[in-house]
């Protein structure tokens, strides 16, 4: 019942996931990778390629491929935390030279991971419409 609102809420990512399911591996891979990327829900996505022919290969490795930049953007601002955490509790402050490293790393992993996304949200369209004219 969840799964069918959200697949409504989404019906041409839900199509793609059924598409997916009738490629080859790496139009498997790609595809899995790309909607690890997008916004879609993780779980509804779980879910959607199960009930496809994801095989179980091309499923994981596109998943690790596409969930690669949010773990890195997520150890990133937890490191960058952990540093002003540090310099907080000892009483001092940063030096200029890792406000500078800090903010440039940061500025560097959101505007990748935007980027990403971007790109993400791009080759999806591209690859729906590749699958609508067959």
């Amino acid at each position: 019942m969840v799964l069918q609102r959200w697949l409504e809420k989404w019906p041409k990512k839900a199509a793609f996931v059924r598409l997916a399911g009738e490629g080859d591996w790496h139009h498997q891979f790609r595809a899995v990778a790309l909607l690890r990327i997008s916004p879609f829900p993780y779980i509804v996505f779980n879910y959607a390629s199960v009930a496809t022919n994801v095989k179980y290969c091309p499923y994981i490795a596109g998943s690790m491929a596409g969930t690669i930049h949010e773990t890195f953007l997520a150890i990133y601002s937890g490191k960058l935390l952990q540093s002003l955490a540090v310099a907080t509790s000892k009483g001092s402050f940063l030096s200029v030279d890792q406000i500078i490293y800090n903010g440039i790393g940061f500025t560097i992993a959101a505007a990748s991971t935007a980027a990403i996304t971007i790109y993400a949200k791009k080759a999806l369209q591209k690859l729906q419409a590749e699958d609508e004219i067959f």
